[in-house]
């Protein structure tokens, strides 16, 4: 099984990372990076074309990636999982709009116009929901209401919005991606 994974707004895909060396132990994990700056269109264009999806059993990600495995599952018609997904993008990047620096050192500059461009998370793809309880970034008690009647939705007490619940989350995974 080949797994592409999608990293959330200020970050790089990490393949060394701890979620996704356990992610790998179902299969292959390839990823890219993706500028959240960008306004959707365009970023939905570039994530299409960076990757060959003809290979791609599952689209796994985190946050803004949650969002992104979301909407590109449901158009290209492919499983996901969304991780503490940003349910509503508008809201989250909302809090970063202007100049900052990512959690590689780079600087960037989030503007309105982009903010503006990204819709809710789509509701008619084939995906899972994983979600810690104890995210500080995204409200998962909202995420749970607002997708839960869309998909299946777990959530594990506590951890945190980088997801501490990888290893619990394999198996639910591995029987999602089974029809279980």
């Amino acid at each position: 099984m080949q797994i592409h994974y999608i990293h959330g707004f200020a970050s790089a895909f990490d393949p060394s990372s701890t979620k996704l060396q356990t992610l790998a132990r179902l299969g292959p994990v390839s990823g890219q990076n993706v500028d959240y700056t960008q306004p959707t269109d365009r970023l939905i264009e570039r994530a299409i074309a960076q990757t060959n999806w003809d290979d791609i059993d599952l689209i796994a990600g985190t946050s803004m990636g949650g969002w992104l495995a979301a909407v590109l599952g449901t158009r290209l018609n492919i499983p996901f999982v969304a991780i503490n997904p940003s349910v509503q993008p508008q809201l989250t990047l909302g809090k970063y709009l202007g100049p900052g620096v990512d959690y590689q050192g780079q600087l960037y500059e989030l503007t309105a116009e982009a903010v503006d461009s990204y819709f809710d998370l789509p509701t008619g793809g084939h995906g899972l929901i994983l979600l810690d309880m104890g995210d500080e970034v995204i409200d998962a008690k909202a995420s749970e209401a607002a997708l839960g009647a869309h998909y299946p939705v777990v959530s594990f007490p506590g951890g945190n919005h980088r997801f501490a619940h990888m290893e619990d989350a394999l198996p639910l995974i591995q029987d999602f991606l089974n029809g279980k």
